[in-house]
């Protein structure tokens, strides 16, 4: 039995391997990519192959069949939401569990390519899947089940929070008192822990508290897209009805091109029909026509690389622009980073109110924190930086490997499981390829 880790996240996923010699390593999950240690967590019903493809070559297929494919980014994000049971691609149904299945295959064949063994799988999930206890538990088990269906069979959870901490933890000569903070695609979540205790095996006397919320980098786009992007595809303007009154702009369509992972899904008769109507009625024909390049186009994914783009300048800039023309979208929008902060003020407000609640939970005041640990590509952001450096001051502020420390812990934690027996089975001067049992 090999052990592995597996970070399955809103935007990039990776793997860890737990060698039997004690070592833990980071996989390559994506060969095409420029790290191949990171996947990115989005698929594409490639027309040629008539299958889905991810990573790299789900982006490269997208941008070659001139995005006339289904691309499916964000997945993860569905996970709780039960009004997500299936979708129609082509001329298929598919679960969600179905479409999640697909990353977790191309997981397996990576894995396979290290070992013919059997599989242990330890599988990150984030602190808090949606602010609904209640739905918690589904969120989980239809994760298990897409796991399941790509043929892993040994599956255990831990939070991705704790499984950054583990990773930190590797890194201290002497105990601490750790926040730790993953700010990803999808969520923040935080877990307060005691580290460098000398415990190797149960943990549960060292995790203090943890917790989480469902905002993070995904939010932040949202933000801006809902607040500078939207007035570009129809909000703020009016249409008229079949009873001939003046309304809003449908904010039903404007809801669901803020969350950004719901784009691709837009592209039904009923929606097409709707825009068609709305095109000859609505006081803004121009954003009608943009909206419905976006849609049938399927230029979502080009309109929030830059939007991403955009506020990855904002990290060292103190200004940008997003610029974005296809077919009937013309956006030219300059943008500061003060402005970008105001946006995202609220997201983080919730973010810091989550981040209290976990240290209020655990008893302990941030004056008493020996270290802050940050991890996931949102905690890049300098507006969430300095949230922290605030709270607990810059000194104490650690961070290393955003994408894939998460990974490492999570290794860490199946490694646990290496029984006595297994070690020095597996020679640490080279992995061993797939070439039968031990």
């Amino acid at each position: 039995m090999e052990h592995f880790g597996l970070d399955f996240g809103t935007t990039n996923s990776s793997l860890a391997w737990a060698r039997r010699d004690g070592q833990v390593i980071l996989c390559e999950v994506d060969l095409a990519a420029v790290n191949p240690h990171v996947l990115r967590s989005l698929l594409y019903f490639s027309l040629d192959a008539r299958d889905f493809v991810v990573g790299h070559q789900a982006i490269s297929e997208y941008l070659r069949e001139d995005m006339q494919g289904t691309l499916i980014q964000s997945i993860k994000t569905f996970l709780a939401d039960n009004s997500f049971e299936r979708t129609w691609v082509y001329d298929r149904f598919y679960t969600l569990e179905d479409l999640i299945a697909v990353v977790f295959r191309h997981v397996r064949a990576a894995i396979a390519q290290i070992t013919a063994d059997d599989v242990a799988l330890v599988v990150g999930r984030p602190a808090v899947f949606v602010d609904r206890l209640d739905k918690e538990q589904v969120a989980q088990e239809r994760l298990r089940k897409a796991a399941q269906l790509a043929g892993f069979f040994d599956i255990e959870f831990q939070y991705e929070p704790i499984a950054a901490g583990l990773a930190y933890e590797a890194s201290l000569t002497v105990p601490e008192v750790a926040l730790i903070a993953d700010l990803g695609g999808g969520t923040s979540d935080f877990t307060v822990m005691r580290l460098g205790t000398g415990h190797t095996s149960e943990r549960r006397e060292d995790i203090l508290a943890t917790g989480g919320v469902q905002v993070a980098g995904d939010s932040f786009n949202a933000s801006l897209l809902a607040r500078r992007l939207a007035r570009y595809f129809g909000a703020g303007s009016t249409y008229r009805s079949f009873t001939g009154d003046t309304l809003p702009f449908p904010s039903a369509l404007l809801a669901t091109l803020a969350r950004w992972h719901h784009v691709s899904f837009l592209r039904s008769r009923e929606t097409r029909e709707q825009l068609r109507r709305l095109h000859w009625t609505c006081s803004n024909p121009n954003a009608v026509a943009a909206l419905e390049a976006l849609v049938e186009g399927n230029y979502a994914f080009h309109l929030f690389q830059e939007i991403e783009r955009a506020k990855s300048e904002l990290s060292i800039a103190d200004a940008t622009t997003i610029r974005f023309a296809h077919d009937a979208i013309h956006i030219d929008e300059p943008i500061t980073r003060a402005e970008f902060e105001a946006l995202i003020a609220a997201d983080q407000q919730r973010i810091h109110r989550c981040l209290e609640a976990v240290l209020a939970s655990a008893g302990v005041r941030p004056q008493a924190v020996d270290a802050v640990f940050l991890t996931g590509g949102s905690a890049q952001i300098p507006a969430i930086r300095r949230m922290f450096a605030d709270e607990f001051g810059e000194a104490k502020l650690k961070s290393r490997d955003y994408l894939t420390s998460v990974a490492v812990g999570l290794g860490l934690t199946a490694r646990k499981h290496v029984t006595p027996s297994e070690q020095g089975l597996l020679s640490p001067s080279r992995p061993r390829k797939s070439s039968g049992a031990s």
